[in-house]
């Protein structure tokens, strides 16, 4: 029955079931007890290990700039590392290497129905071994409980070592065999690719491709520059020399000599003789006819004079000395220097359009041959790139090989296992106060939960309160009475 309205409920629930709470109360106490006294006693041995990036870790051989791990990144690290601690293998081979008649020799002598006792082993232990990791730093903290506290920290010590063989084979297996069979072959194949170019270099007699390309690009241009310009001085040669030849053409090579007038005074009367005739007929053909005797007689004259006249310039010629025509001589001298110039430009001409030609020649040798080069030059850069990054893991292969013979780790002991001194488990004090406030707890719910279900009345008060009417006689045990004036609530007082 519910006494949540009825005043001192609790009491009167008490004294109800006082037997039901005080018995709950001392088995959960006795139980605490037993379990303190019976439990097996652990004992927890603790160590740290600190996980190490970057520079502080395993040295490396290639010095490239390494990629700066972020804060996610080194927590994935740390919890890999705490992952490898928890593992099934290591607990297995710890055991092992103690034998599990020495770690868990009540398995031995009471094994399990299902699996086997080293299964059985491998799940206490682990369970028996905590791994934390830090929030905020890179340090692993590891617990192990043990009923043998000399055994404890040596199992933990023990564990801590596998953990560094193994995960320096897990995260630094060089694979040397493998990589030592590769560089040999990178090396052969380097050999071969430079032994191919050079072959092509001397035969086609290239040392520096863009470089003799560039070379020559920049000869031609000087070449024709200077052929352009032998050229124009050619071809302004043979223009004055074909001018002077022209003038020569048009200029007498000789002069006549000059002569006394005694010399030609014959020749002068003769021509004056025959102008006085000439115009002696210009006078007559306005008087007479054409036909007249008189002017055919003059005609006659005229002719015997012209006749004269030619008689005496021949014999004159004849006679006569010239000398040479300094014009002349002057302009054959211009000629010929002119034309030794134009023979002197005509020479770097030709040198020069030979030298064009070759230099063309080659650069058509060097285009035509420009993808083999390539070929063979890409052929020699990726052979000797792989040979150089090959030959870099081969040397960091054999370091981190190295490091994991002299056990180099970036796991450091931070702090040894402890020796324990004092057992972990069972904690007595708070074992005894969870047994008291946790049986009191229980006891008063028990009671509560059967004093909700009783539908009896169990004492006048009860009766009143519920009933609002008196109670005229009750039969019941009581040390303490309640007022009189609670029973009367709603009626009279006896």
């Amino acid at each position: 029955m519910s006494t949540q309205l009825m005043p001192y409920g609790a009491l009167t629930v008490f004294t109800k079931q006082w037997r039901c709470f005080i018995g709950l109360f001392l088995a959960v106490v006795l139980g605490g007890g037993a379990y303190l006294l019976f439990a097996e006693e652990k004992y927890e041995s603790v160590a740290q290990l600190v996980i190490t990036f970057g520079d502080r870790s395993t040295p490396e051989v290639d010095r490239s700039p390494a990629t700066e791990m972020t804060p996610s990144d080194r927590r994935e690290i740390v919890l890999s590392h705490a992952a490898i601690l928890q593992s099934h293998d290591l607990a297995r081979a710890a055991i092992e290497a103690f034998g599990l008649q020495t770690v868990y020799p009540d398995i031995v002598e009471s094994p399990p129905s299902r699996g086997t006792p080293m299964d059985k082993a491998i799940t206490t232990f682990l369970d028996s071994l905590s791994v934390e990791v830090g929030q905020q730093d890179n340090i692993i903290t590891l617990s192990f409980r043990h009923p043998d506290k000399r055994l404890a920290p040596k199992l933990v010590q023990k564990l801590i070592d596998l953990y560094v063989s193994r995960q320096t084979e897990i995260y630094h297996n060089p694979h040397q065999d493998f990589l030592s069979t590769e560089v040999r072959q990178a090396g052969d194949r380097l050999a071969a690719a430079q032994t191919a170019l050079e072959q092509f270099k001397s035969r086609w007699r290239i040392t520096d491709y863009d470089k003799e390309v560039e070379d020559l690009l920049g000869q031609r241009g000087d070449l024709d520059t200077d052929l352009h310009t032998a050229k124009a001085n050619l071809a302004q040669a043979q223009h004055r020399q074909a001018e002077l030849q022209t003038l020569m053409r048009k200029v007498p090579e000789k002069l006549p000599e000059s002569a006394s007038s005694e010399k030609y005074r014959a020749l002068d009367d003769a021509r004056s003789r025959l102008a006085d005739l000439r115009t002696k007929q210009s006078q007559m053909l306005a008087t007479y006819t054409p036909d007249s005797p008189a002017l055919s007689s003059l005609k006659a004259g005229i002719a015997t004079a012209e006749a004269e006249v030619a008689a005496r310039t021949a014999e004159l010629n004849h006679r006569s000395t010239s000398v040479p025509n300094t014009v002349y001589q002057t302009l054959q001298t211009d000629y010929m220097r002119t034309a030794a110039e134009a023979d002197s430009n005509s020479q770097p001409v030709r040198v020069l359009g030979e030298q064009i030609a070759a230099i063309d020649q080659r650069l058509g040798e060097l285009r035509k041959n420009r993808g083999s080069f390539n070929d063979l030059m890409r052929e020699h850069q990726i052979a000797e790139e792989t040979y150089r990054a090959l030959s870099l893991q081969f040397a960091d292969a054999r370091v981190k090989g190295n490091l994991n013979d002299q056990r180099i780790s970036p796991a450091v002991v931070l702090s040894a296992p402890t020796e324990p001194y004092k057992a972990v488990r069972p904690r007595k004090l708070i074992t005894l106060l969870s047994c008291v406030f946790g049986g009191a707890l229980l006891a008063a719910g028990v009671a509560l939960l059967r004093e909700a279900f009783d539908d009896r009345f169990s004492t006048a008060e009860q009766v009143a309160f519920l009933l609002d009417l008196p109670v005229l006689a009750s039969l019941e045990r009581r040390t303490h009475r309640i007022p009189p004036e609670i029973l009367a609530l709603g009626g009279t007082s006896e």
